[in-house]
């Protein structure tokens, strides 16, 4: 069985070929939530000009604290000429600020009105004062969103600051979701609410995926007919259940006549051990979660979701280091990804029922991560991963499990 840093590794290297180069440009306007395939560098010094930070004078200091103004200066548009010592304008914030000039707030003016040929300023002005300057917050040329990234609201914004119209991204990525298991959506006494579907449905949703769904029973033969009929058009076929070692666990015997060969299959981390993932020679991939619901959260984030980064640049789930908010001991031998929240900066585990639990998942921030055997103190640094598509405390309920 590999270690949780080997299944990581050997996820690192997948090579899915021609599929992992797939792009297209689109409109900025569309391209929230996408990857980029290439880096968006600024087109131009950001400012563009000495811009005034600050509404007041831009003034060419002699000495004096009285300043004739020869003009007034409004955002977007450039004073023409040369100023000389002692002399000034007024100016508006985001104005150019004429050369040879330092800007003083409009504050340390004494009983200046508007269309006044002087001002009078407390004190003599600060040089290269209240002015943001040419170039300081990026130079032609630097890189401002890099390959790989998944495009959020700034970085919309920063990339119309740099003058990109249009983004180069990855296509989409094509996601077959099979969920398994003859309890799974039954009336029955013994019948078991589909939540890994919508749970997966969400995750791909959150990526900018397509995905398609469907359900195999415990038949070999259904089961054949659903991975074979999800692998015709994916780039990845998903699996919920059947990768353990019980009688109806059907899937890995399923594969190889798919023409998938086994990456690995059983990792030592908790939950999700049975976790397995294949690849075909045409650069597909096969990723088979357990069915345990807590199962598919963790394991979806600790290797279906690096599997599909792999077709986006090599895109990850973040991770955090925050301190522990207490104590905690981890007696178990596999690598643990506990449901955790974070409270007042800190990381508290939640106390869970076991890996179909669930409700508690769902009302944790993320996961953290104990190596095994680990004895921490509160404020000890752990690695914690948010859920991808939430933001931190957008949580679920935690009932009362006191009464």
């Amino acid at each position: 069985m590999l270690s949780f840093a080997e299944s990581q590794e050997r996820l690192a290297a997948l090579d899915a070929g021609v599929r992992s180069s797939r792009t297209e440009t689109v409109p900025l306007a569309s391209a929230l939530g996408r990857f980029l395939s290439e880096d968006i560098a600024i087109d131009q010094d950001q400012p563009g000009f000495d811009r005034a930070t600050m509404d007041g004078f831009a003034v060419v200091p002699d000495g004096g604290a009285t300043f004739n103004v020869v003009g007034t200066l409004l955002a977007g548009q450039v004073y023409e000429g040369e100023l000389s010592p002692g002399s000034g304008v007024r100016i508006m914030t985001g104005a150019p600020a004429p050369s040879g000039t330092t800007v003083v707030p409009i504050e340390n003016a004494e009983g200046f009105t508007e269309g006044d040929a002087a001002v009078t300023l407390v004190g003599p002005p600060e040089p290269r004062k209240n002015i943001a300057w040419r170039g300081e917050d990026a130079r032609e040329g630097d890189v401002l969103v890099a390959r790989g990234t998944r495009l959020a609201p700034s970085h919309l914004s920063v990339a119309a600051m740099a003058g990109a119209n249009k983004v180069d991204v990855f296509q989409r990525p094509r996601i077959s979701v099979v969920t398994t298991g003859d309890e799974v959506g039954s009336e029955g006494a013994a019948g078991v609410r589909d939540s890994n579907g919508p749970l997966l449905d969400g995750l791909m949703a959150a990526i900018g995926a397509i995905v398609e769904r469907r359900h195999a029973r415990d038949d070999a033969d259904a089961l054949e007919g659903a991975l074979r009929g999800a692998a015709e058009s994916a780039d990845v076929v998903v699996t919920t259940g059947g990768v353990s070692m019980g009688t109806h666990d059907l899937v890995p015997q399923t594969l190889s006549a798919l023409g998938f060969v086994t990456v690995f299959h059983r990792v030592q981390v908790q939950p999700g051990k049975p976790v397995l993932v294949a690849q075909r020679p045409d650069g597909s991939l096969f990723v088979g979660l357990p069915g345990n619901p807590v199962s598919v959260l963790a394991t979806a984030h600790l290797f279906l979701l690096p599997a599909i980064g792999s077709l986006l640049g090599g895109w990850c789930p973040a991770s955090l280091e925050l301190p522990m908010a207490e104590d905690w001991v981890h007696r178990g031998k596999r690598h643990l990804f506990l449901p955790a929240r974070v409270e007042n900066g800190g990381i508290s585990p939640m106390r869970w029922n076991g890996s179909g639990d669930l409700i508690a998942a769902a009302a944790a921030d993320g996961l953290v991560e104990f190596t095994a055997g680990a004895d921490l103190r509160a404020g000890d640094p752990v690695r914690f991963i948010p859920y991808v598509g939430h933001a931190l405390q957008e949580r679920a309920v935690l009932p009362d499990r006191t009464r």
